[in-house]
């Protein structure tokens, strides 16, 4: 498999430090069953903050340039909605007097833990700053535990974790995965309730 440190280099060699996954393939002679398992490593280097995927199968690197705005951190939410982001850029740490506010207007569907790229507004005088997250780069928790709640309009789920202040809205036809539904007993699919009950239960 090719060292980590080759996949770095390469996409530090691309215009704007981006590369997509057929490229870095192809360049880095990557065949047959080595596909699927150098796509668990780029996950891996994106889960430990090496890289920032891009729009679904591209990768970049996650260094803020000194002129940019943007940066690239760890959320962590307090239960009243608002939170911070830990920069992962030791220079910006040090520029700044504590980690980025985010308020909850400018949180989004980001979650607990999860990391995200943010984009710098007003830094103080005395060195504390404000952001906005633009888009989530890894998600900390690709599950959530809450209750699942029916209504009239969508269905929601409330998470348990006070953290995650947000409710997560499900989709109509999705409140059972594909793959439950069709291995689920047609007496037990009977049984569930339809969506024009009022009933709740937790996930």
């Amino acid at each position: 498999m090719v060292p980590e440190s080759a996949i770095l280099k390469k996409i530090e060699h691309q215009p704007r430090h981006i590369a997509n996954f057929k490229q870095l393939v192809r360049e880095l002679g990557i065949r047959g069953d080595e596909r699927r398992r150098f796509a668990e490593l780029l996950n891996k280097m994106v889960a430990r903050g090496e890289l920032m995927e891009v729009d679904g199968d591209r990768y970049a690197l996650p260094k803020t340039p000194q002129k940019s705005n943007l940066a690239v951190g760890r959320l962590i939410m307090h239960r009243d909605g608002y939170g911070f982001v830990v920069p992962d850029d030791p220079a910006l740490k040090e520029r700044l007097n504590g980690d980025i506010f985010v308020s909850p207007q400018a949180i989004g569907s980001s979650m607990h833990g999860d990391r995200v790229l943010v984009e710098l507004g007003r830094v103080r005088p005395d060195g504390r700053a404000e952001g906005r997250i633009v888009r989530v780069v890894f998600r900390a928790q690709p599950t959530v535990v809450g209750t699942f709640h029916y209504g009239s309009r969508y269905n929601y789920v409330t998470p348990m974790d006070e953290k995650i202040a947000q409710d997560i809205v499900i989709p109509r036809g999705a409140e059972v995965p594909e793959k439950h539904v069709a291995e689920e007993p047609a007496e037990q699919r009977a049984r569930r309730p339809n969506q024009s009950e009022s009933r709740h239960r937790v996930l």
